[in-house]
């Protein structure tokens, strides 16, 4: 069976002409002066890679040994090889045609190659698909593209420069164990931020979740790319090894940077950074985006507009690649200026742009003053469109939450009519201390209120019209439902959870027994 595989030119492509030249694959890796088909095992290999870079730890040994024995064993006659380009936007797409081979009077960094037939060499990358354009950009010099129908869509590329793409699921490993064992055997492993948050039992990306899916990649020696916060929760992220770059090519500069990385496997990775991202928004995605060709008559693109209500239209070229986008205000422009018939006569240029990883509060302005971004990747591809009306919605989704729990806890305050005795003897256990500091029921906060009804005499006397062990459940649902977002996460509050309804529930709830004075 035919696999597919990514192979590097080097940290600075330095291999990549001689590659292409002689028609080889190269693997680097200069100071493994060994015939890696000498090693009859991982195991063996594994050995000997410590043996040559000695100050290095366990996680970068044991990727660099999967690595090698990929390039030597796991590779065969036949399949399938991509070489992403240094410096172009192009990818080197061949087939390989014989068996791993040791050259020792080779310079060190070109002795362990594969003889490889080159089918093309100049596939533009803005036709690879997204997500198989990730896994091509692994930094792992060697890896293994192995799902989403990589095979199929890789030798489409070779044979006609397009992606069919894949719009299927893939099922996502069980536990962590699952995803090193992918790892280990293809070197990097796709699967959505969401998907790897549930590993650890997560569902939302709060600072507590971050926090321990975080710790829990760098305790196993893993890194994820793009980062799980800087995209949407259904987006894919890829997670490799850490420390995955072979050792650079010159042997001093070589050691000393491996010596640091070493260092900083024992330290952990830094901290990622925190700064609010394009990709944390639920922007409209590639798919669901309508574009429009620039030789198309700019009739179709008015007709488009009217009939789906849009204000915008991304124009592209081939790819999907960004060439600018008409709008209302250009048409009209146009219109001013004769009778306008093509989709150029209209064109808006430069359109507002961003990437996922961009900040978000930097391009709010220009939201408001276009009306508009479209999310485009490092190749221009559009990827996504963010309007005004999105924005409002995400805004509403983040915001909503906290102003009905604020006047939950406003109603609860003038409805509990109860004397102070009774809001001080709901404290007790360990909180028994706390009763003295209560004045009134502004000195409640939310978690307080079940233990306050939870008492047939208290009950009584507030003379709710309620089942009172289903208020003091209710009541205990919402509290918890507080704390759960008493910081500004990732991921818009009460996301696949019916907390807000619970929420929305028990204030229409205390409405009954806490009439506004207009009766409303």
């Amino acid at each position: 069976m035919t696999r597919a595989w990514t192979v590097r030119g080097g940290k600075y492509g330095q291999r990549e002409e001689i590659a292409l030249r002689e028609g080889l694959i190269v693997a680097g890796w200069e100071e493994v002066e060994a015939d890696l088909s000498s090693y009859p095992t991982v195991d063996a290999l594994r050995d000997a890679v410590q043996s040559f870079y000695p100050h290095h730890g366990p996680h970068t040994t044991n990727n660099w040994t999967h690595q090698l024995w990929r390039f030597c064993t796991g590779i065969q006659v036949g399949d399938l090889v991509v070489m992403p380009r240094k410096y172009q936007s192009v990818i080197a797409i061949g087939r390989v045609e014989g068996e791993y081979v040791y050259r020792p009077d080779s310079a060190p960094g070109y002795r362990h190659v594969r003889p490889v037939k080159w089918l093309t060499t100049d596939v533009e990358r803005a036709a690879v698909a997204g997500d198989l354009r990730d896994s091509m950009g692994s930094l792992l010099t060697i890896s293994e593209l192995s799902r989403r129908n990589a095979v199929e869509r890789v030798e489409s590329l070779a044979l006609n420069g397009s992606d069919p793409g894949y719009a299927g699921y893939i099922e996502p490993p069980t536990d962590l164990d699952g995803l090193k064992r992918d790892i280990d055997e293809a070197g990097t492993r796709q699967l959505t931020a969401r998907d790897l948050i549930k590993l650890w039992g997560w569902n939302r990306r709060t600072a507590e979740a971050i926090e321990d899916v975080e710790q829990a990649l760098r305790a196993n020696g893993l890194d994820v790319e793009p980062h799980f916060t800087a995209v949407r929760l259904d987006s894919l992220v890829t997670v490799s090894a850490a420390d995955t770059a072979e050792p650079g090519h010159t042997p001093g500069a070589s050691r000393a940077a491996d010596e640091a990385a070493g260092t900083q496997e024992h330290l952990g990775t830094p901290e990622k950074d925190l700064t609010w991202r394009i990709g944390n928004l639920p922007f409209v995605p590639a798919d669901q985006v309508e574009c429009i060709g620039i030789d198309a008559p700019l009739g179709r693109a008015v007709m488009r507009m009217v009939e789906k209500d849009f204000s915008q239209l991304p124009v592209v070229g081939v790819h999907r690649r960004l060439l600018g986008a008409i709008t209302w205000e250009s048409i009209a422009r146009a219109l001013l200026g004769g009778h306008p018939t093509t989709i150029a006569s209209a064109l808006v240029a430069h359109p507002a742009t961003a990437r996922e990883e961009h900040e978000l509060f930097a391009r709010i302005d220009d939201i408001q003053r276009h009306g508009f971004l479209i999310i485009v990747d490092a190749e221009n591809v559009v990827m996504g469109l963010l309007t005004a009306v999105d924005l409002a919605a995400e805004l509403k989704a983040r915001i909503q939450p906290f102003t009905v729990l604020e006047e939950v806890e406003r109603r609860l305050r003038r409805a509990i009519k109860l004397p102070l005795e009774d809001l001080r003897a709901s404290f007790t256990g360990n909180k028994k201390h706390l009763a003295a500091k209560v004045k009134s029921t502004k000195d409640l906060t939310l978690g307080n209120y079940p233990f306050v009804v939870d008492d047939d005499e208290r009950w009584g006397r507030l003379n709710w019209p309620f089942e009172r062990t289903d208020m003091v459940a209710l009541l205990d649902t919402v509290a918890k439902y507080r704390n759960e977002i008493a910081h500004w996460d990732v991921d818009a509050p009460g996301e696949d959870s019916d907390d807000l309804a619970q929420a929305q529930r028990l204030l229409k709830l205390l409405k009954v027994v806490d009439r506004d004075p207009s009766g409303q």
